[in-house]
């Protein structure tokens, strides 16, 4: 992912939405990403909302979280794009 600096003021706050199919582990495999990048900042009890597709097949973990410099966001998009239960993350 190219990110381009100078347009994002640090830190800056977000949502990240990641989508992955139902039946896989894809709110803990968020949850163990995100406390890894951004440590005690992220509570998964209140900074987490499920979205379930309208057929239910897939579902979209929506995360607030709060991005403190570049590498914490190449980090993070590079680890959720690596895990096998993320379809896509926007």
């Amino acid at each position: 992912m190219s990110i381009n600096e100078h347009l994002w003021e640090f830190p800056h706050p977000m949502t990240l939405k990641v989508m992955g199919r139902a039946d896989a582990p894809l709110q803990q495999a968020v949850v163990e990403i995100l406390r890894e990048h951004l440590g005690d900042t992220f509570d998964p009890e209140k900074d987490i909302a499920l979205t379930p597709s309208s057929k239910g097949t897939y579902v979209s973990v929506n995360a607030r979280i709060v991005m403190e410099h570049r590498d914490q966001v190449s980090a993070i998009y590079a680890a959720l794009n690596a895990s096998p239960h993320v379809k896509v993350v926007f």
